[in-house]
């Protein structure tokens, strides 16, 4: 086995330029049968002159595990020892990680570890970073991204090679089966720690692990396979074929996106980049939605938090003569003049309340605009066609009426400003909008999420709080303003 396996790495390691010279590799190793296994055939590739770059382990203590965390990074300084490699270790606190950014222990785990890997590959001169994920690891990375919802993206799985947080990520492994793996550290007699963790289902991965995948294993029993594979085989082989197949679609859309997205205008000092919309108008939904992950890399901005819908919201933007949305990570997009812009929004350019803006955002007669997380729309209602009193009946609190006469010139969208103020319907006097928001003892949550809807003379309305007195309807009112406002995401 050890002289198959190892002919195996080598063979998989060949498409690793990076470990073809006189670099380093950080070998990234938790003490599990995986990463010990890693280590242990690198550095006898290394050993036999068959691997030409330096080796050096990492080991990160999570300290999820108290005395067990500390006897795993014992074993693996003790490791490095006897492979004669140099060892660096760190200790993260995943705990107080995963608290202050409201995150899963998992993420929080997973987030911190490459970070820091990365931080300790530079430190130590570190060309690349060699993880020791594998087959099994790749099925399941899938099988997690299909329950929770993906695209072709998320179906290429595992990549061999990688650049996360600016570091490059190698798998050498991941041409290996762990029973592979595990069957070659038993016939040399090579230890490892087990993590205990890992048997817990409480995580979603080993639910997958431990119950989903023997499952998938069970309903495929009792058919023949001639070319003499086992069930889990043939599961693992097959979610690998789609990840190549993905791969491959992914490489060839991203290809065709940067070519739009290199005849874009690009002026990251001014934090704006502007495409033709002509160029992404009958572009195909899979290469629109690469060209925005592009622009938006390109102005700095994570993707965290963009889902579906936003890049739906600008696909429908596409289509109009003008328009504009206000996103997450403070970017607002919008069509001018045959162009789709995007712009970085700097924080504090509204007095710092409510969804951040660039600018106001006028809202037409008819429209419908995104501002934030709302989507704000308006019509006229000819008061002969209004029953006031029924239509108050079943009025919800994101619609607003005024009287349409008493609106002063063009209706616009913003954040609050500090010295706003504004007269609030039933009130017998204006007052600061702040001190309104205050007296009404409005929840911080629903504080933050409030904006201004103002004409050239003043607050219409607090939204989605409170109206003003002056363009309240009455007796007299012969139109009326229709604003409603609905949450876009």
């Amino acid at each position: 086995m050890q002289g198959i396996l190892r002919k195996k790495i080598f063979q998989w390691i060949t498409q690793f330029p990076v470990m073809q010279g006189e670099t380093a590799i950080l070998l990234a190793v938790s003490g599990g049968v995986d990463s010990v296994a890693m280590a242990h055939v690198l550095v006898g590739l290394k050993k036999h002159r068959r691997l030409p770059c330096g080796l050096v382990i990492a080991h990160i203590n999570h300290c999820l595990r108290g005395a067990e965390s500390d006897a795993d990074e014992a074993f693996v300084i003790q490791l490095g020892q006897s492979l004669a490699i140099p060892v660096i270790s760190q200790r993260v606190d995943v705990q107080a990680y995963a608290k202050s950014h409201k995150l899963s222990i998992e993420t929080a785990g997973r987030v911190l570890r490459l970070s820091t890997l990365a931080q300790m590959a530079e430190r130590n001169g570190c060309d690349a970073i060699a993880t020791a994920h594998h087959k099994d690891d790749l099925a399941e990375t899938m099988i997690h991204r299909l329950m929770r919802g993906t695209g072709f993206r998320g179906l290429c799985g595992i990549w061999p090679v990688s650049v996360v947080y600016g570091a490059e990520f190698i798998r050498p492994m991941l041409g290996l089966r762990r029973a592979e793996i595990i069957q070659y550290c038993k016939d040399n007699s090579i230890q490892w720690r087990e993590d205990a963790s890992n048997a817990d289902v409480n995580f979603t991965r080993n639910r997958i692990r431990h119950h989903l995948l023997p499952t998938l294993k069970d309903g495929v029993v009792g058919t023949a396979h001639p070319t003499g594979l086992d069930e889990s085989d043939i599961i693992v082989g097959k979610l690998e074929k789609l990840s190549l197949a993905s791969r491959r679609f992914q490489l060839f859309t991203e290809k065709l996106a940067r070519t739009i997205v290199d005849k874009g205008d690009c002026n990251l000092k001014a934090g704006q980049f502007t495409l033709k919309q002509e160029q992404v108008r009958d572009v195909t939904a899979w290469v629109f939605y690469e060209v925005i992950r592009e622009v938006l890399v390109k102005l700095g901005v994570g993707l965290r938090r963009y889902k579906r819908e936003h890049f739906e919201m600008i696909r429908e933007l596409i289509g109009k003569k003008r328009g504009r949305l206000v996103l997450p990570e403070n970017i607002a997009v919008k069509v001018f003049d045959g162009n789709l812009i995007f712009s970085r929004i700097v924080q504090g350019q509204c007095g710092g309340h409510g969804p951040p803006c660039e600018e106001a955002a006028r809202l037409e007669i008819g429209d419908t605009i995104r501002f934030g997380p709302w989507r704000i729309s308006s019509q006229i209602v000819e008061r002969s066609k209004a029953d006031i009193e029924e239509l108050k009946k079943i009025k919800d609190s994101g619609v607003e009426w005024f009287d349409a006469d008493k609106v002063v010139g063009p209706v616009e969208i913003r954040g609050r400003s500090d010295g706003d103020r504004f007269w609030p319907i039933g009130a017998s006097s204006e007052k600061k909008v702040g001190r309104f928001l205050i007296d009404a003892q409005l929840p911080r949550t629903k504080k933050a999420g409030v904006f201004v809807v103002a004409d050239a003379e003043k607050i219409l309305w607090v939204a989605p709080v409170r109206m003003c007195e002056q363009a309240k309807m009455t007796d007299q009112t012969r139109k009326i303003l229709e604003i409603r406002i609905d949450r876009a995401w």
